[in-house]
């Protein structure tokens, strides 16, 4: 009987044991995001088994599969190396690095050979291994110093899906455990329509940009930053890029110049970025493209408003005009599910965040979005506010829609000493701690999310998965 009950304990602790190292393949997950600064490809990863012999293989087209290859003695292989990586492990402190990547450029990329002349190829060697990781913990998060070219970025239309860089997690025999790619979304909640067309915007969590007008086209922040762009410019992508990436509330900050033959522009602080009508071309093409819904939200009106509402009745007209039959009528309100939008052909939400305007204009603009600001210089208290109005949240039980605005904000003092380096800089030092703290822990209960730099996240990949699991 003894041995029975200790071959039994046996057998259930072996079974145990099987099923406890097959789960972190199973649960294997990948990423690949853009960090703000030097615009390198950053590779996330949790629940690795990162076991002896495990790779993550960075490649410019899609690999099927991976196989081993050897050289003679004295070729220079194509492998890279790198003996540092940001971000968090399961027991380490989180930490990114000082310079937005984890070591030289040249100490990432350089061809290295290794003691045995091994190395990677991908689909029989056609496609290219650009960088080679070995994962040391079972959560990183990785800074390659590979660059990403953002022309890429101006090629992805409304049916693009993966592109420019892929990025696989292989054991020591090339198996591909995860796969995961640089992608667009451009119609992300059309593809959910089955499980979140009976739902509210205030049910979902939904990916937002912080001052999304604030980007130039085709800026290179290594070749043109200066003190002005370093503080004033929040994003990488035009307005259209914000959507086909996935975002679907915008942070419209609306200035009046009356010198000006176009009087409308896009603000941040006292800072002119882009005129009006460009950013509402690109979202009226967007959705006519893609029946997408989207928040504008119009917030601040930070130059030549004055005190009276005159100007923002000039704006109103101007919206009504240039957005015609594409607005959401007020009369759905906040209670309106995707289907109700959906079924009336009306894909754009005028939030304007001024209520006296909104009383006069009741058939076209709804109220203002909340925006949760922390006004924060550092992480620590930034994600100390982000958990306190997630934690003591009231406003979940309102229709109307809430933002967490995920970023950090330099004082003016800050700025003129240039004090944080920019805010591509301190973007960098919190978005992967932004990604994981929604995708761990906040995500079930945040609504709207808006960040700087926002492809530096992982924001959309969580709304895609907590969206998913809504309730039908």
């Amino acid at each position: 009987m003894w041995q029975a009950l200790f071959l039994l304990l046996i057998g259930a602790a072996w079974a145990q044991q099987q099923s406890q190292s097959s789960l972190p393949t199973k649960q294997l997950k990948l990423w690949l995001t853009i960090s703000a600064r030097k615009r390198f490809l950053e590779v996330s990863w949790q629940h690795a088994p990162a076991r002896e012999g495990d790779h993550v293989l960075l490649t410019a087209q899609n690999p099927t599969n991976f196989e081993r290859r050897v050289l003679p003695r004295g070729t220079p292989l194509a492998a890279f190396h790198s003996e540092e990586g940001s971000g968090a492990g399961e027991d380490q402190p989180a930490y990114v690095p000082v310079h937005g990547y984890t070591s030289t450029p040249s100490s990432v990329i350089r061809a290295v050979p290794s003691s045995n002349h091994q190395y990677w190829v991908s689909n029989g060697g056609s496609v290219e291994v650009v960088a080679a990781i070995k994962p040391s913990l079972a959560a990183q998060w990785f800074t390659t110093g590979v660059p990403f070219d953002y022309a890429l970025s101006r090629n992805v239309t409304t049916h693009t899906d993966c592109y420019g860089y892929w990025a696989s997690y292989i054991d020591d025999q090339g198996r591909i455990l995860s796969k995961t790619c640089l992608r667009a979304y451009p119609r992300w909640m059309r593809d959910l329509h089955p499980v979140i067309g009976e739902l509210r915007l205030r049910d979902l969590f939904i990916p937002g940009t912080h001052d999304s007008g604030s980007y130039r086209p085709n800026f290179d922040p290594l070749l043109r930053e200066n003190l002005v762009t370093k503080y004033a410019l929040t994003q990488d992508d035009n307005i259209r890029g914000q959507l086909l990436h996935g975002a679907r509330y915008l942070d419209i900050r609306v200035g009046y110049y009356r010198p000006s033959e176009e009087k409308f522009f896009i603000y941040h602080g006292i800072t002119k970025q882009r005129p009006l009508q460009e950013v509402i071309d690109q979202v009226k093409d967007f959705v006519l493209e893609t029946n997408e819904i989207v928040i504008f939200g119009l917030k601040e009106f930070p130059v030549g408003f004055g005190k009276g509402l005159g100007v923002h009745r000039l704006l109103v007209s101007y919206l009504r005009e240039q957005f015609g039959d594409l607005l959401v009528h007020p009369s759905l309100s906040w209670h309106a599910t995707m289907n109700d939008m959906w079924k009336l052909q009306q894909n754009v939400i005028l939030a304007y965040d001024k209520e006296e305007v909104v009383q006069d204009f009741p058939q076209l603009l709804f109220g203002g979005v909340e925006q949760r600001w922390g006004n924060v210089q550092t992480w620590m208290r930034l994600e100390r506010h982000l958990r306190f109005i997630n934690d003591f949240d009231v406003s979940r039980f309102s229709s109307r829609p809430v933002v967490d605005m995920a970023e950090l904000t330099p004082e003016t003092w800050d700025v003129i000493l240039d004090k944080h380096g920019g805010l591509r800089k301190m973007a960098d030092n919190i978005n992967w701690r932004i990604s994981q703290l929604y995708r761990d822990e906040l995500g079930n209960h945040a609504n709207i999310v808006a960040a700087d730099f926002i492809r530096g996240t992982t924001l959309m990949d969580t709304a895609l998965e907590l969206n998913r699991r809504k309730p039908v």
